[in-house]
């Protein structure tokens, strides 16, 4: 799961959508005329949106690992079925991390969700990466896991299928190769672009957990601020702009 950032809408689109909503009167409409919208051209306006804040690679938000193919309706249209055509509801996700949300939401006791929204938050505030084995958990706090991570993780399991586990394990392993090689050069800065293009090819959020989480007080990224303070700094820049 990786913390992605909503993009606008033209005016046009959102007349659109607000009219579409006005039919919604029940869940059962809101499955129907979302149904028909998916359908029609007229979607492809809030899908293209979705597509440019997913990135180049259009990876699902929450696994990282698939294509992202499916609009997502982050609050359930059986949930709350007058969030039918809330552009701030859409997530682009893939089938299968889709089929296991579906209608899964779960809120506490005020009623907020226990699933995290990476256009809102970032999931890095609830989970924490395992570097050994790839296997995101839910931060422990003090005597318990945090309980929106636990949920998430839960509900959305596809963020540690085997498949997905290994993909953020080869980006894991290209990280420590690329600050090794850095680390093994006297002039760094010929091989500074390796983990430059590690940053941006980076699909699963890894380089947000050595930049700024605890994996940077891993071994080899301590060495690589405390010898190359400068190349530090690129690297947490670009991690932020990725």
């Amino acid at each position: 799961m990786r913390r992605v950032y909503r993009s606008e809408i033209d005016f046009s689109t959102r007349c659109d959508l607000a009219a579409r909503q006005k039919k919604v009167t029940s869940k059962e409409k809101g499955r129907t005329e979302w149904s028909a919208y998916r359908r029609s051209v007229k979607s492809k306006a809030v899908v293209d949106a979705l597509r440019k804040m997913n990135g180049q690679r259009q990876r699902c938000v929450y696994c990282c690992d698939s294509r992202s193919a499916d609009v997502d309706h982050f609050t359930p249209i059986a949930v709350d079925f007058s969030r039918t055509f809330s552009w701030n509801n859409f997530i682009l996700v893939c089938p299968e991390c889709n089929r296991k949300k579906s209608a899964r939401f779960p809120v506490d006791t005020e009623g907020r969700p226990l699933v995290i929204n990476p256009t809102l938050e970032d999931p890095w505030n609830f989970l924490v990466l395992d570097t050994k084995n790839g296997y995101l958990a839910a931060r422990f706090l003090e005597e318990e896991f945090d309980l929106k991570g636990d949920i998430t993780i839960e509900v959305i399991s596809c963020v540690n299928h085997e498949a997905v586990v290994e993909g953020r394990r080869r980006v894991i392993s290209r990280y420590y190769e690329a600050v090794e090689s850095l680390l093994e050069h006297d002039s760094p800065a010929s091989v500074v672009a390796k983990l430059m293009r590690e940053v941006r090819e980076d699909e699963y959020g890894v380089g947000e957990w050595f930049a700024r989480r605890e994996g940077r007080e891993e071994p080899l990224f301590q060495e690589l601020r405390n010898r190359f303070p400068m190349i530090w700094r690129r690297f947490v820049r670009e991690v932020c702009r990725s």
